[in-house]
């Protein structure tokens, strides 16, 4: 079924049946992370370091596509459960058209700000080189990996999690077999270190766009090239209405972990390979999360279309129980074998100390986090960006930041971890109340008449 009704049905059933190819789909994407940051572990602790740095520019962009693609999935979610066919191919043309014109916008602007750019984060002198083989190319294809990344979020807000999730496999296999050669030069081809990682992913990428174009415009019918030129101020106007917070969501991440990049790195290079590597393995561990939540948006926005408000009430309350549970079983498991999951990536003892360290504490609170990752989806889904923003804004900027710069001079490296901790449990209470609160309101109006 390339398109699925989510307004009826077990509520359960469908979050599994929608979740697992999302899951497998994100373990295939985070794999390509998880690879690079192994065979580049292998050049030495200056490529570790250099991509730390890079780490967070690339989640800028990441988080612009993010927000278009949430800003997508949201109004087409809620077409489709109002049946407006018409709008749907609207919504989707258009931000196929919106992710094209950013990428390439943020590319040009990347390109001219390299050197200035990576010096403001911390970077020294002597990493530069190990930056500019990676950055100088991924800049030029950074469009080939949007793309797709929008165009799965039209997939998925029709109810289609299982091509997404085949074109991120097809990712996955297609890096993991051209990265170790380009990186280590093999069968006889030029060694390109940290350049081919680069080159490995936007090949791979290419491929899930051709894919996910394929599939949108010849099956689903989703863009046509009527809706090229229909209604574009409306469409622009009601994505972006929810793409803006969205992607300011999504910003203040990639830029939170800058600031902390710049923080750690007082502590040296190897202190922010350790930090490179935790967040990589916190990412792996929150999979089933993201997963989860990349589910309940649509779920909710087709709900919410449909007001059917007690459907997606049952389905929050599942999915809290879940993650509740699951993040206090990566809690146990990060405490026990921190150490043989960092030296998977690395053997320099101050890396390891830093990484571990970071694994001892934050994920104690990965319950909590879980369920920022999940109202804020929610809140996406259903068109109300602003909420989510706030959320971001309330644990990365207002407690975190200053929190972490107070506790560094106290604590050092462990203050920096103790501070994310505590961002991260006093939103999330504040993001379960603030949950239960929005479907209370909705479920109010619509039993007052019109």
């Amino acid at each position: 079924m390339l398109k699925r009704d989510l307004t009826v049905g077990d509520e359960k059933q469908i979050l599994i049946s929608q979740t697992l190819p999302m899951l497998w789909g994100l373990i295939a994407v985070m794999s390509v992370t998880i690879v690079d940051t192994y065979y580049l572990g292998l050049l030495g602790t200056h490529a570790l370091a250099a991509m730390g740095f890079v780490f967070p520019v690339v989640m800028f962009m990441n988080s612009l596509s993010f927000g278009i693609g949430v800003g997508a999935s949201s109004v087409i979610a809620r077409a489709i459960g109002s049946k407006q066919e018409d709008w749907v191919r609207n919504y989707s043309t258009q931000a196929l058209v919106l992710a094209l014109i950013v990428s390439l916008l943020f590319a040009m602007v990347g390109l001219l700000t390299v050197d200035p750019l990576f010096r403001l984060l911390g970077a020294p002198d002597d990493l530069l080189p190990y930056i500019h083989q990676y950055m100088d190319t991924w800049y030029w294809g950074c469009f080939l990996i949007v793309v797709p990344m929008v165009g799965n979020a039209c997939l998925r807000a029709a109810g289609n999690t299982k091509i997404p999730s085949y074109t991120m496999t097809a990712i996955a296999v297609i890096n993991l077999i051209i990265a170790p050669v380009l990186i280590f030069g093999l069968f006889g081809l030029p060694r390109l270190e940290l350049q081919g990682a680069a080159i490995a992913s936007i090949v791979a990428y290419f491929s899930a766009m051709v894919v996910t174009l394929y599939v949108l415009y010849v099956k689903l019918h989703f863009i046509t090239l009527k809706a090229l030129t229909s209604q574009i101020g409306q469409s622009w106007k009601d994505i972006l209405h929810l793409a803006v917070p969205a992607s300011g969501t999504n910003l203040i991440s990639p830029i939170s972990i800058a600031i902390t990049t710049r923080l750690i790195a007082t502590y040296g290079s190897e202190a922010v390979a350790g930090y490179s590597v935790a967040s990589r393995i916190e990412m792996f561990g929150l999979m089933l999360v993201m997963a989860l939540a990349s589910t309940l948006a649509p779920f909710a926005g087709q709900n919410w279309g449909a007001q059917k408000i007690e459907r997606l009430r049952r389905a929050l309350r599942l999915s809290f129980v879940f993650v509740w549970g699951w993040g206090l079983a990566m809690a146990v498991l990060f405490w026990l074998a921190a150490v043989p999951l960092t030296q998977l990536f690395t053997q320099h003892e101050a890396a390891v100390q830093a990484s571990v360290t970071y694994l001892h504490i934050v994920p104690i609170t990965y319950g909590l986090l879980s369920t920022i990752m999940i109202v804020s989806s929610m809140a996406n889904g259903i068109g109300q960006a602003l909420p989510a923003l706030v959320m971001t804004v309330s644990r990365l900027l207002v407690i975190y930041l200053p929190l972490a710069w107070l506790l560094a001079q106290q604590w050092g490296l462990n203050g920096i971890y103790i501070a994310t901790a505590a961002a991260n449990a006093l939103v999330g209470f504040g993001a379960w109340y603030w949950s239960t609160h929005a479907c209370n309101k909705r479920e109010a109006a619509i039993s007052v008449p019109a």
